[in-house]
């Protein structure tokens, strides 16, 4: 099973570069790994999960471990206010 500590670890550094945060990671035992995150003053867009996506993937091996991958939003609602 892979670790939630190996996805956060993985994904660390790439949500400073990109101005992200990470909100929650989900791996259950049969290796279905969820990833949540946010882009602080803006909205996520479809780029922006492609890319992590796809960020994580090239980290984890597949020949190893096989896994399935979600990446979304954490669906926080931004008040247009703030």
């Amino acid at each position: 099973m892979i670790e939630k500590s190996v996805i956060e670890e993985l994904v660390a550094q790439y949500m400073i570069d990109n101005q992200l945060e990470l909100v929650e990671v989900k791996v259950n035992k049969a290796n279905n790994i969820k990833v949540f995150f946010d882009a602080p003053g803006r909205s996520v867009n479809i780029d922006d999960c492609v890319k992590l996506s796809r960020f994580i993937e090239s980290g984890l091996d597949r020949d190893k471990e096989d896994f399935s991958l979600m990446v979304s939003s954490s669906g926080k609602e931004k008040n247009i206010n703030e």
